[in-house]
């Protein structure tokens, strides 16, 4: 595959996929878990209450639930926020999800859960804590979720209701939420490209690259120079490259599929990284160009078709530049 081509639009907001409201929701996270899924669950749900002398009530639905502390505020209903706290277990007590960083606020009545939360939570009061036993057919039926959630599982939520809140109080929820996860976002940003730095710092006395660095903290290092004028937006360079991880290992290559990559200075047709410093390597030049992690994929996994690109990994590209056209 053509990794450079791969466009990455939405590094600059990649805390916004980090918000619970987005990969907490039972009904979505499963499919970015990767724990094996074990054989388990050779009994069914009544067998297991029976067997550990669980006492609980039932909804007419089938949904089985107790509460062990029970609070004093309202009930949710249909149209509510509700904001929450919990632990997802199967019935071999393997802990396949939690709300352990973050409560998770969903709406209720609007199938953003899976059916068993929708039954189940109405029957709490805020304040309440106790403990939902879903039958698979209330769950995730005979498909399961994800590589961790067998299908017929049967599953287990110790709940706590924190909060039931209208649509004004959710709003302002979420955008103290987004603004905490922003700033969080923006810290971890800082650090990493300092530590990145270091990285590129230590691979280029490795490998006794005399580098310059932009003001973005991309860096290169021109070994052979060119003829001409530099590339500038709007121009078209074809180039050939071999990528790699910091660690040598080769992770794509125009050279072993044997065609140029081709692009547009500035249109955002590659990583940033290699957009920016592009422009500082004249027709015929070769060189390295060390790209932080923010630059390139930040902290998105690239695992297919044979190339793996860790989280938050420098990048270096030894590069040619073949072509270039002027516009």
């Amino acid at each position: 595959m053509n990794m450079l081509i791969f466009v990455n639009t939405l590094i600059g907001k990649i805390y916004i996929s980090t918000m619970k409201r987005l990969l907490l929701c039972p009904i979505l996270v499963f499919a970015f878990l990767s724990v094996v899924a074990s054989p388990i669950d050779s009994i069914d749900l009544e067998t297991y209450l029976f067997q550990n002398n669980i006492q609980t009530k039932q909804t007419e639905e089938g949904l089985y639930f107790n509460i062990d502390v029970r609070g004093s505020g309202d009930y949710p209903k249909a149209g509510d926020y509700v904001m929450i706290n919990y632990i997802g277990k199967l019935l071999d007590g393997t802990t396949f999800d939690s709300s352990a960083e973050e409560p998770f606020v969903f709406q209720l009545g609007y199938r953003q859960v899976i059916r068993g939360w929708e039954f189940g939570i109405p029957q709490f009061q805020v304040g309440s804590k106790g403990t939902l036993y879903v039958p698979s057919q209330l769950g995730y039926g005979t498909t399961g979720a994800g590589k961790i959630i067998p299908p017929d599982a049967d599953l287990i939520y110790d709940v706590e209701v924190l909060q039931v809140m209208d649509e004004l109080e959710y709003d302002e929820y979420m955008e103290k939420l987004d603004e905490r996860e922003r700033v969080a976002f923006e810290r971890a940003q800082k650090q990493q490209l300092l530590d990145d730095q270091k990285v590129i710092n230590e691979y280029a006395v490795n490998h006794k690259l005399k580098t310059k660095r932009l003001t973005s903290g991309v860096s290169y290092a021109i070994k052979k120079k060119g003829k001409g004028d530099m590339p500038k937006a709007g121009d078209l360079v074809r180039i050939h490259y071999e990528g790699f991880l910091t660690d040598g290992t080769k992770f794509d290559s125009s050279y072993d599929r044997k065609t140029t990559l081709e692009f547009v200075v500035g249109k955002g047709k590659v990583i940033q990284g290699l957009d920016e410093a592009i422009g500082q390597f004249r027709k015929g030049s070769t060189g390295w160009i060390l790209i932080p992690s923010k630059f390139a994929y930040g902290p998105m996994e690239i695992d297919e078709e044979g190339t793996y690109i860790p989280p938050n990994a420098v990048l270096a590209f030894n590069i040619k530049v073949v072509d270039l056209e002027k516009h």
